[in-house]
Parts: C-alpha cells; structure tokens; sequence
C-alpha cells in the first residue's frame, strides 16, 4: 500500500470559476469606462478655464506692477476664431503722448504680447454681464475678426489699481467700468460649459456655475 508523501496537493481554478471572474471584471470595466470618460472631459474643461483666470490675474498684476493699462482681447466672431485671446504683460509704445497697445494684428512678443489657443478643440462663448446680457465687441480688425477688449488699469485717473473695464473702439480711456461680475463661457465639443469670471475688483477665477 502507497503510503502519503506528506505534501498538500492545492485545487486550482475550474473552467467555470475563471468565465464568472472574467464576466464580472468586463461588467465592472464597461461601467467605469463613462465614469472616466465624463471626469477627463472635465478635467480638460476645467483646466483651459483654469489657465485663462491665470492669464488674467498675471495681466491685471503686470499693469500695477509696471503702471501701464494692459488690454486682453477676447474673439467673438467667427466661431472658427473663437478659440483664441490674446493679452498684454506690456504696451507697445508706452512712452508716445497717447500710448499704443498692442493689437491681434500684432505678431506675439515674448514678454509683451501672448496668443493663447484654447487646448482639446475647446472655445470661448461671448464674454456677458451677470444676467446674462452678451458684451458688443468693440474691436473689428482689418481681417473681420471681432473682439471684446478688456483693460486692467494702472491706477491713474479716476480708476483704482487692478480695476478691470470694457474698452470702447477707440481703443483708449475712459473705459466702462464693470457694474457686476463678468463671465467668460469655456465650451467643449459636447457643449459642456466652464465659465471664467472676473469680479469688479478685477479678481479672476473659473467655476462651473454661471455667474
């Protein structure tokens, strides 16, 4: 007669078994895969809003900073080019009597005068009052571009440091002071909607609640 050998033969995985673990791991990748996908389209949103409340804060600190008004031009018109804003960290021609801003006619300048492009073929809506009520574009450049131009004063004149304002279409004080918060839409390509907004004191900062 065969005696033991002393080892404990271990039992594997049947057939069965392995199908059932196999079907619950598909069921729980299939339901996690929109949850992914919904949180990295958030994300995306989330992060070109994020990064234009940044551009306008570093404006409005480069204009106390340097005593200039700096000008952010925001397109409106066509929807082709409303993925794009351009922006100021310092005038063309501060010294002249008038001085000279830049314009999106201008070639961007290291330092001076940024282009942004919105990432993940995102856009921007038409910047508004709370309200909402759109803003009129106040620039038409030479190409049939159309702008909202925002100023972020210096603190001369009857303005206080920071102070944001609409400009008019001579591209020169006085400016329209902000009677309320602005909003700036941030659209993805399913018409999700981020919003970038910037307070009467000139403070800017993005959420997802329209102001």
């Amino acid at each position: 007669m065969n005696k033991e050998t002393g080892r404990t033969r271990s039992r594997g995985f049947t057939l069965i078994e392995l199908i059932i673990v196999v079907g619950v791991i598909i069921i729980l990748a299939a339901a996690a895969v929109p949850s992914f996908g919904s949180t990295l389209a958030r994300m995306r949103i989330q992060s070109n809003a994020s990064q234009m409340a940044q551009d306008l804060q570093l404006v409005r600190a480069s204009a106390i900073t340097y005593q200039q008004d700096l000008y952010v031009y925001v397109c409106t018109s066509p929807a082709t080019s409303m993925t794009t804003y351009y922006y100021e960290l310092f005038q063309k021609a501060p010294l002249t009597t008038v001085p000279t801003h830049y314009t999106p006619m201008d070639a961007p300048v290291s330092g001076k005068f940024v282009k942004k492009v919105a990432l993940y073929n995102m856009s921007f809506g038409v910047p508004f009052w709370s309200g909402p009520t759109s803003i009129s574009p106040t620039l038409t450049t030479l190409d049939g571009r159309q702008y909202v131009v925002f100023a972020f004063c210096c603190g001369e004149s009857s303005n206080f440091r920071g102070q944001p304002g609409i400009v008019n279409s001579t591209l020169a004080p006085p400016y329209t002071a902000f009677s309320g918060v602005v909003g700036i839409p941030v659209v993805d390509s399913s018409s999700r909607t981020w919003y970038v907004t910037v307070s009467p004191t000139g403070q800017a900062s993005s959420n997802g609640v329209s102001p």
